[in-house]
């Protein structure tokens, strides 16, 4: 996935939600986004159990109309809830403690 800390959310191209058995008709809510991209419609999916490493979360993921864009970590329930440490110099990473010296 790209962790997008300007996503407000995480979003997944529409094919994924075939894939992990969501049928959007009947289990997600439609609504529009708008991004960078411009405005689409998005499927949300008010509760999904994903897992990072050991953690597993709760959250809402929104599944786009359309195929072509990557997978979005946002920020909503879970990119929020890690601390978290971007670096050119290292191994970028996760986790759900207080970061400590």
């Amino acid at each position: 996935m790209v962790v997008d800390s300007g996503a407000d959310y995480t979003l997944l191209p529409g094919f994924m939600a075939h894939e992990l058995g969501i049928d959007i008709e009947k289990e997600c809510q439609s609504h529009y986004s708008t991004g960078i991209g411009g405005t689409d419609k998005v499927y949300l999916l008010p509760k999904a159990k994903v897992k990072l490493g050991e953690t597993e979360k709760i959250i809402p993921v929104g599944f786009l109309d359309r195929n072509e864009i990557p997978p979005l970590m946002g920020r909503q329930l879970f990119m929020e809830t890690f601390e978290t440490y971007f670096s050119s110099r290292h191994i970028t990473y996760f986790t759900d403690q207080p970061f400590r010296k």
